[in-house]
């Protein structure tokens, strides 16, 4: 679809949307049909979700006029139906974030305009920028699915088998002891060394190869903090 018939199909798509507003805020008692609110979601809403939506369109067409993709015929077909659906699902994903925390979510009232006004602007926002509404998602997710403040324990370690090993030699080491799941780095002093996690209690390592024997200290750490103990090299 070549930009000027887009155009056409944007400025009709806007004209309805007008026209719809102008006669539910002017002649009412027309679109009698009309509930004040679809459940907890005002009947605005997916009207402002289809006005944001069709804008975008419009700003995309006069942003590209020297780069004009026709392949992206069905994003401008589709925009208020996307806008409707994106500013519907906002508006809801607002509500449960306001619930997860314990407050009280503004409750529509169709003949109240200032009431409804923040679930509007979201709608609008959403429709007309998509990214928005992605950030909504990933911030109820954060509020709802999160695990909460709780830090998994700093590992410890029980026991090193065997204490020492030769220094000029690789040798394999096994550490027990817990919190060692998510192990970042084993150190024998100050060389790593490549391990293997066999388990939340239990991992191997394999000793690096020193210059002189001594004693250094092997530190196990996870995310969570870290763990030592003396380790001798013969």
């Amino acid at each position: 679809m070549d930009r000027k018939t887009t155009f056409g199909l944007a400025l009709l798509y806007l004209t309805v949307i007008l026209a719809i507003g102008l006669i539910f805020f002017v002649k009412r008692n027309l679109l009698f049909f009309v509930p004040d609110a679809f459940g907890p979601v005002p009947v605005g809403v997916p009207w402002f979700g289809a006005l944001g939506a069709v804008l975008i369109s419009l700003t995309g067409i006069f942003e590209h006029e020297h780069d004009w993709d026709a392949s992206y015929w069905p994003w401008h077909v589709a925009r208020p139906l996307i806008g409707v659906a994106l500013g519907v699902v906002s508006v809801l994903i607002l509500q449960a974030g306001v619930l997860a925390v314990g407050s009280t979510p503004i409750q529509p009232a169709a003949t109240k305009i200032p009431t409804n006004l923040l679930y509007y602007l979201v709608a609008f926002l959403v429709g007309y920028r998509e990214e928005t509404f992605r950030e909504l998602i990933k911030r109820l997710v954060d509020i709802i699915l999160a695990p909460g403040d709780g830090k998994a324990a700093a590992p410890t370690i029980h026991d090193v088998n065997p204490a020492q090993a030769p220094h000029g030699t690789p040798t394999p080491v096994t550490i027990t002891g817990s919190g060692f799941t998510s192990t970042q780095s084993v150190k024998f002093g100050s060389s790593a060394a490549p391990f293997t996690v066999n388990g939340d209690s239990k991992l191997t390592a394999t000793t690096p190869v020193l210059q002189a024997a001594g004693a250094v200290v092997l530190t196990v750490t996870t995310k969570s903090g870290s763990a030592s103990v003396d380790f001798t090299f013969s």
